[in-house]
């Protein structure tokens, strides 16, 4: 294995220096860095696997990703710094944001049984609009509109920082006009939850699915409901083409009626019935945000996540202190092992599911119900509108062939061999469990603390038994004495 890097003893990479390893996705390894200059700063970076460089449409698509996401400098939107090659070595660095993303913080704060307050919602979505808004206006160079679309927005997708930042990340699934290399025509990229109809039709898009994605994004929020991220790609597959929303004061009660028909706008399924530019979703979003809240600011959502993730950020602040001016500051020892844990949430970016549809999959403008086959009567619905799986009668028959697959710029993560590491510094970096303080999390125990317990259980037990064992023979001994 090649020499671990670590804050002492960088390895050179082009102008960066490999600071420490912090993972491995399906594309390859990813590093925390130091970029050197007059003014340091930490970067991600994530090199590809050397079995993906050898496939060219790999190699055409992620070129093609180049010329688009070294063009969007936008606050909020994570910085994509180079893409490119050192030495043969593809690779692509990024901005480093402390802090997490959106799904991670609103998990925190379920298992806290703390509510997202409506103003934070709000200016959530209203950041992310004006991040979208700037994506769609993008040009080329010679000034024609790029017409990019995200394609793949979710709460996975956009994150914070601890100074209440709102950044995008990963527009690797975008579809743009400079893109040469397509994706092939069964394939759909994205999180199925969030996808807007047409691109589950596998239609072309423009920027209103986008907002579509937003606005499941904040009915999540509001409604505070956990949708569903797993279950059969077919059955998924259907709802995300046939949608049917409720208004989220079904589920609060304390969400104003304004905002809902805000929200349900941004989710109708026929895109020209949408907000028309991802601008005026904003728009209606700071007009409720400084209705009901209009104290709320920045520095508020970034010292929420700051209080719910307070162990995390002490040791993300050593971790970022250490990539920047080399230096490890004192840390205790207990957390100096835990310090790879704290990973990025640009770290993952470029990495996308897929769905990949039957062969006979058709993509018209009918509604799609179950891809690759004859369309039966509707099934009944429940309370909530969508099909009943249980008494769809669809399911009766085997379903066609369908499945969801990790990958990136064309091409599918279980098709290669991911890269070896360490058991010591490996990282899932897309771990639902985040790394908990057992005195502010007492339920979050770890497999470690639960077989400690159990053996004191045993051990307990096994003196009683001892013990009363030797009482029964000194009471037959002085008995028959």
């Amino acid at each position: 294995m090649l020499q671990e890097p670590t804050p002492e003893a960088p390895l050179p990479f082009g102008r960066y220096q490999l600071i420490r390893r912090i993972g491995a996705g399906g594309m390859g390894e990813v590093f925390l860095a130091r970029e050197g200059g007059d003014a340091p700063r930490a970067v991600v970076v994530k090199k590809v696997l050397p079995n993906l460089v050898a496939n060219r449409a790999f190699v055409g698509r992620f070129l093609d990703e180049a010329k688009v996401v070294v063009r969007l400098k936008h606050h909020n939107i994570a910085r994509v710094y180079a893409m490119g090659d050192v030495n043969g070595e593809y690779f692509l660095s990024m901005e480093y944001v402390q802090g997490k993303t959106v799904s991670r913080f609103t998990k925190r704060l379920r298992d806290r049984k703390v509510d997202l307050p409506l103003g934070i919602a709000l200016l959530l979505g209203e950041k992310v609009c004006h991040g979208l808004q700037y994506a769609h206006d993008s040009k080329d160079e010679t000034g024609s509109p790029m017409h990019l679309v995200h394609r793949d927005l979710s709460p996975a997708n956009v994150c914070i920082s601890y100074r209440g930042e709102v950044k995008i990340i990963d527009f690797g699934a975008a579809q743009s006009t400079l893109k040469e290399e397509q994706t092939a025509p069964r394939v759909v990229i994205g999180n199925l939850t969030y996808m807007a109809p047409e691109q589950a039709k596998k239609q072309i898009v423009d920027g209103r699915a986008d907002i579509y994605s937003c606005g499941v994004m904040l009915w999540e929020l509001l409604a505070w409901h956990a949708l569903p991220q797993k279950g059969d790609p077919i059955e998924r597959w259907r709802k995300a083409a046939n949608p049917s929303w409720d208004a989220p004061s079904l589920s609060q009660p304390n969400v104003p009626r304004e905002v809902d028909e805000v929200i349900l706008k941004a989710l109708r399924k026929e895109p020209k019935d949408r907000y028309s530019t991802a601008f005026e979703f904003g728009e209606a979003l700071k007009k409720l945000r400084l209705k009901f809240a209009p104290d709320v600011a920045d520095r508020d959502i970034g010292e929420l996540l700051a209080r719910v993730f307070a162990k995390e950020k002490t040791g993300e602040d050593a971790v970022l202190h250490e990539a920047v001016y080399g230096k490890t500051i004192n840390i205790p020892d207990a957390d100096k092992t835990r310090r790879v844990q704290f990973v990025p949430p640009t770290a993952l970016a470029f990495e996308h599911t897929a769905v990949l549809a039957p062969e006979d999959f058709q993509h018209d403008d009918q509604d799609v119900t179950d891809p690759g086959r004859e369309e039966p009567p509707p099934p009944p619905l429940s309370e909530d509108g969508t099909p009943t799986p249980a008494k769809d009668p669809r399911l009766s028959k085997p379903l066609a062939e369908s499945r969801g697959r990790r990958t990136s710029f064309g091409v599918t993560f279980s098709d290669v061999e991911e890269p070896i590491i360490e058991a010591s510094l490996i990282q899932e970096i897309d771990a639902s469990d985040d790394f908990l303080d057992p005195q502010s999390d007492p339920e979050a125990d770890t497999r470690a603390n639960y077989a400690e317990g159990k053996w004191k259980t045993v051990v307990l037990f096994g003196g009683i038994f001892l013990f009363a064992t030797g009482l029964g023979f000194l009471g037959v001994w002085l008995a028959l004495r």
